[in-house]
């Protein structure tokens, strides 16, 4: 029962998933290979409409047509951005319902229960990246839909094959997922030592510099800066000595939580110490002000009672090796101070390197 329990509490790690693929440089080729393989799946309900093996042409269009625009908007979603935690489960479910329909609507059972084994790729995915509850559900879908399906080709025909080829969808649909949450567990321990934080999933410091590095060949736009955002939280020490680790746990998952989503896109989001975080992009002057307030009041939102005294930095141009870096995370590092000297929970900003004393902005 300790080992179900723990595996049923296991955290969700698509966040830390997608840093691992991109810190890995792997992020893009498999959205194309994904691309490619949910365009190639939309071609086939509609070509099912002129099968005269299944269902009267109403009710097959009636469930080809959603399941190809399914597949088709999941195309552009993969070839334009990776998907968000909350995209790839409504993806996810709604792939596992359209498969589950194709697949009872075929009037040869026998066919219905060949497609099932679609459900393999569903639920291997949704293993390698979501919470063990959600996997169940998915898993659920498939299950049932493979247990009809068999009892209709039982039905219909040969018993003993039905039973057979049934047995065969559903050890291929439960076995593929448990090896991948396996894979992933391994993966885990593996970012102990890798460029990413075990526990939030974000960069650590050596990663700052890797990924802001990858990014230093990229072309500048206009008179575009890069800014350093340095957040440390306020008396997280006594959440601790008064809660515990465990508790402390969330909050930082919270808090790198947040950070991702104030951040967006194409945005170095790291934790650099305990409760110390960074995150680091190019963007303007005004653009990085914005950022810096939004992230204090993300922080003060959430549901823990923490605050965050924050500081900035930018400089003209990419960092142009790791001493720059380096020196620009000093800068908005002694900003933060100044922010918690005057009492945490604000922002400090450091403009234009080197600064000589931050100038504080409440």
């Amino acid at each position: 029962m300790e080992t179900i329990r723990r595996w049923w509490q296991q955290p969700d790690r698509y966040e830390w998933l997608s840093e691992y693929l991109e810190s890995q440089h792997l992020r893009w080729p498999l959205q194309v290979i994904m691309a490619i393989s949910v365009t190639v799946l939309g071609f086939v309900p509609i070509l099912l409409l002129w099968s005269p093996a299944t269902a009267p042409f109403a009710v097959k269009a009636a469930v080809a047509v959603p399941a190809t625009a399914l597949c088709w908007t999941m195309t552009f979603v993969w070839l334009t951005r990776w998907p968000s935690r909350r995209s790839s489960r409504a993806l996810a479910v709604l792939s596992a319902l359209s498969v589950s329909a194709a697949c009872l609507i075929a009037m040869q059972p026998q066919h219905g229960l060949t497609a099932c084994v679609v459900f393999v790729v569903i639920a291997g995915l949704v293993a390698f990246t979501h919470t063990s509850p959600f996997l169940t559900l998915v898993l659920g879908i498939a299950v049932s839909t493979t247990m009809l399906c068999g009892l209709r080709a039982a039905v219909d025909g040969d018993p003993v094959l039905a039973v057979s080829e049934t047995l065969l969808v559903l050890v291929s649909i439960l076995t593929v997922p448990m090896v991948g949450q396996v894979l992933v567990q391994l993966l885990g321990a593996d970012a102990v030592n890798s460029d990413l934080d075990a526990l939030t999933g974000l960069h650590n410091r050596r990663g700052l510099h890797r990924a802001v590095g990858d990014r230093a060949t990229r072309p500048v736009r206009g008179r575009e800066t890069f800014g350093v955002v340095m957040v440390d939280l306020d008396e997280f020490k006594q959440v601790n000595d008064t809660q515990g680790h465990a508790a402390g746990d969330r909050v930082l998952t919270a808090v790198a939580t947040a950070l991702r989503r104030v951040a967006g896109t194409d945005v170095v989001v790291a934790r650099i110490g305990g409760e110390e975080f960074c995150i680091a992009a190019r963007m303007s002057d005004n653009q990085l002000r914005h950022l810096a307030d939004r992230v204090r009041t993300a922080i003060e939102s959430l549901p823990y009672a923490v605050t965050a005294s924050v500081g900035t930095a930018s400089a003209s141009g990419h960092p142009a090796n790791q001493d720059a870096l380096d020196e620009l995370l000093c800068a908005a590092d002694q900003a933060m101070y100044a922010a918690k000297r005057a009492g945490g929970n604000r922002v400090c900003h450091a403009w234009d390197l080197p600064a000589e004393r931050p100038e504080e902005v409440v």
